[in-house]
């Protein structure tokens, strides 16, 4: 049985244009995670058949597929706030009104957004770091910021997702 918590959960971006301006870019980000995993597939099946065949697999898979992992998880976060996505253990507000379940969802989305613009802001200064280094990868010699510079954005992203959520969640709450 689905209450109005519930209800009002499903769909909380489509109420205003902001909300789905934020949908559309977390989906982009989202889209853009799928395809670098279905990469990183790609080249593990590539290394895994050559190296079976014709004992050559593909040199630096390993820093791909590791880069690759660290893009797709970022990526996928915004679109998952958005949707509300994420696990929620509701054992001690089970009980608790609607109003209250939507304060608890406010606070604990503007604790994501805050964690997650630090997050942001850390990794902006870790990028700089690592590109002012030249630091590259050991077998491919790429650019390790590569890999910071979707991260950053998905975190930015998250960030307002978070905020956007929190807000909506009381605003549209408060209207009902």
């Amino acid at each position: 049985m689905q209450d109005a918590a519930t209800t009002i959960q499903a769909g909380l971006w489509e109420r205003d244009a902001a909300g789905r301006a934020l949908y559309r870019l977390s989906l982009l980000l989202a889209l853009l995670g799928g395809a670098v995993l279905l990469a990183m597939i790609g080249v593990s099946v590539w290394s895994v058949v050559g190296r079976w065949l014709a004992d050559s697999p593909v040199q630096g898979d390993f820093e791909l597929v590791q880069l690759g992992c660290a893009v797709c998880v970022a990526t996928f976060l915004p679109l998952c706030q958005l949707e509300k996505g994420h696990v929620i253990v509701d054992f001690f507000t089970l009980k608790a009104s609607a109003g209250v379940r939507a304060w608890l969802d406010a606070i604990g989305s503007v604790l994501l957004g805050l964690c997650s613009a630090l997050v942001a802001w850390r990794l902006t200064l870790g990028l700089e770091s690592v590109r002012s280094a030249g630091e590259t990868s050991m077998i491919l010699d790429l650019p390790i910021w590569y890999g910071y510079a979707p991260m950053v954005v998905s975190f930015a992203v998250l960030a307002l997702a978070g905020f956007y959520v929190a807000w909506a969640e009381l605003a549209y709450r408060s209207a009902e």
